[in-house]
């Protein structure tokens, strides 16, 4: 818990010195569409969308790695069951 409160306030604390220190106004040209902003929001900007991208384009393979641990798990079970029943004493036959 604490560890992940002192790296919320190293966070903050990164994020208000790179405020503090691009707080100059740029303009930002893309095709028709105009931005004036502080360098620091556009930096912030990029790289949320730099690790939204990088996420995106990781899901393929979380989806994938996600259905075969689903079908490992199913085979686990299996064979669990598979050898529970072989473990199993046979049933006594009954005399005559």
């Amino acid at each position: 818990m604490y560890s992940a409160l002192i790296a919320f306030l190293l966070l903050l604390f990164f994020a208000v010195s790179l405020y503090l220190q691009n707080s100059e106004p740029i303009i930002i040209n893309f095709f028709a569409w105009t931005y004036q902003g502080s360098r620091a929001v556009v930096l912030l900007i990029a790289i949320a969308l730099g690790v939204a991208l990088s996420m995106l384009a990781s899901l393929p393979s979380y989806i994938k790695k996600s259905r075969l641990i689903a079908q490992q798990q199913k085979t686990i079970a299996t064979l669990e069951r598979s050898v529970a029943e072989l473990k199993r004493p046979p049933p006594k036959s009954q005399p005559l």
